[in-house]
């Protein structure tokens, strides 16, 4: 079974789950609450739960039918419906859980009859569920088309030579396809373009799949302008399609692509070295390679390493190699993180604890940047898309 439809099914299995815990709660609400037209809101739920479903159902027997799934291959409606379904039935597992645990306890210290009480509480519970049904939506069309602007202040710590102050750049994740298209692209080459970089890093993923969208997303990237260039390392995405067609792509849009290699930057007098590493689900950096390049320093007095996935081991191989700042994508930021009681739930959080922003590791400044695109869900949820500015100095 493909990755993407397992994925949608895992969704969607989570979703059934809260819908039933859900529809118990909300018939029993409309009942309670003394509503003319509670029929229509039962008919409403019912219409609403079989909407959210329709496309895991319809990938389901496309797979049965014909053992593929096209994961964009069917009416955006029912696609974007699915995803809204799983951010709004995993917001209201909130107020389904505060329900159940306030309404006894109120019940226990009022003295307003049970009646009157479930009443209350049914009709608070069924107002919260029109407004959270709204909140959500506007809230995911926000967040997926907002681009959101990170500024970070790294003071590089004792510096042997005087090192003038330098704008970098961190992009990742451009996922070109077909919900990331040209004016998309476009709008996030403005914005970095707008910052007058230095130094622009691309921390892999210019495709989600196949190869129609390899030149436009490359051609996209190839406008952004820098002082001493623009840097690219591949990601997951990139490896599984035509690796070779991508590293081809961009190099003839300007960006060279750091396979495990270094690359040196002379500023003002002051040398940087780049380390772009090749840390994937699908390969990783031979130890004795990403020794040799972490070891190889002529004296730099700034040493960035970029990377697609900031795994752990190169995380503290970075630090005790002495990296100064080291630059990922791949989560995405979680893409769609939902707050259980204020804790961001994310998938991406199976996989590493530094989901989104940015931690000083001792001297090692680790910033993982949201990426612009998105891969299995073409939705957003407290996880915008990002463009990460960095600021170097030694003040």
């Amino acid at each position: 079974m493909p990755w993407s439809l397992r994925m949608v099914l895992y969704a969607s299995i989570i979703v059934c789950l809260i819908l039933l815990y859900f529809g118990f709660r909300y018939f029993r609400s409309v009942n309670k609450a003394g509503l003319k037209s509670s029929r229509l809101f039962k008919i409403l739920f019912l219409l609403a739960a079989t909407l959210f479903l329709a496309y895991p159902a319809a990938g389901l027997i496309e797979y049965f039918i014909s053992s593929s799934f096209t994961r964009t291959g069917y009416p955006n409606t029912i696609i974007y419906l699915f995803w809204y379904g799983v951010v709004y039935t995993g917001v209201m597992v909130n107020w389904l859980l505060l329900h159940d645990i306030l309404k006894p306890v109120w019940s226990w210290i009022s003295k307003h009859p049970k009646k009157e009480i479930d009443r209350t509480f049914a009709q608070i519970f069924l107002i919260l569920t029109c407004l959270t049904a709204i909140y959500t939506a506007v809230k995911i069309v926000w967040e997926t088309n907002r681009i959101a602007i990170e500024e970070i202040h790294y003071t590089l710590p004792n510096p042997d030579n005087p090192f003038e102050p330098l704008t970098i750049v961190h992009i990742a994740d451009l996922h070109a396809d077909p919900y990331t298209r040209n004016p998309h692209m476009n709008r996030y080459v403005e914005i970095v373009n707008r910052f007058e970089p230095d130094i622009v890093v691309f921390a892999g993923d210019l495709i989600t799949s196949g190869t129609d969208h390899i030149d436009a997303g490359a051609a996209a990237l190839g406008q952004i302008e820098s002082v001493y260039g623009f840097f690219a390392v591949l990601g997951d995405h990139d490896y599984w399609t035509e690796t070779e067609w991508v590293i081809q792509s961009l190099q003839e849009n300007g960006v060279p692509v750091l396979q495990n290699e270094n690359a040196w930057i002379d500023h003002k007098g002051s040398l940087i070295k780049l380390t772009g590493i090749t840390e994937l689900y699908s390969t990783q950096v031979q130890a004795d390679t990403l020794a040799s390049l972490l070891n190889e320093n002529r004296g730099a007095d700034l040493k960035l390493l970029v990377s697609h996935q900031a795994s752990d081991r190169l995380i503290e191989e970075s630090q005790n190699a002495g990296v100064h700042q080291l630059l990922g994508g791949h989560t995405h930021g979680g893409q769609i993180r939902i707050p259980v009681f204020f804790y961001p739930f994310t998938a991406a959080r199976a996989e590493t604890r530094y989901i989104n922003g940015h931690w000083m590791i001792g001297d090692m400044l680790l910033n993982i940047n949201n990426g612009l695109g998105f891969t299995l869900a073409p939705v957003r949820y407290n996880a915008p898309a990002q463009v990460s500015v960095i600021r170097v100095n030694t003040e």
